[in-house]
């Protein structure tokens, strides 16, 4: 291999290497993100799932033993927290998908290209030095050169 071939090869491995790293920043900054909205969405689901469900159980006890309580209102008590026990679970219930999983494996790939390509400029490095000592050996000498080794 020449000294040009390898000098673009590094360069092309060079600027996937840059690409490569800013791929790695997007997918870690989502991954970030991504983790932000799944704790953002347990933090809710459990406050939802805290009122729905004492409200649920409180609307069936309305409606089913108690609904001549407070001169027959109980049953519109109970309605009510039954539908203030739907809502708030329902609205706990609807995920929002993030591909968590799916970011973690391409964050993996990119992260093993970039190890691989770490390994092969390295490579290219060492081939780079051999060649550059063996022109320096092989090229004639400056006449001055040979003037001051002679004195």
């Amino acid at each position: 291999m020449s000294l040009s071939l390898i000098a673009g090869t590094i360069d092309r491995h060079e600027q996937r290497m840059r690409r490569l790293q800013s791929s790695i920043k997007a997918m870690d900054n989502g991954l970030r993100i991504a983790l932000a909205i799944e704790h953002s969405q347990a933090f809710w689901r459990s406050i939802a799932m805290l009122i729905g469900m004492p409200a649920g159980a409180a609307g069936v006890l309305l409606c089913g033993f108690l609904f001549n309580f407070w001169d027959g209102m109980g049953l519109w008590y109970g309605v009510g927290c039954i539908a203030v026990s739907s809502f708030v679970i329902r609205m706990a219930s609807d995920p929002i998908e993030t591909h968590h999983i799916d970011l973690q494996e391409r964050l993996l790939d990119l992260v093993l290209q970039r190890q691989t390509l770490n390994e092969d400029l390295a490579q290219l490095y060492q081939e780079r030095e051999v060649l550059q000592k063996r022109q320096r050996q092989r090229r004639p000498k400056n006449p001055i050169e040979v003037k001051s080794e002679a004195a």
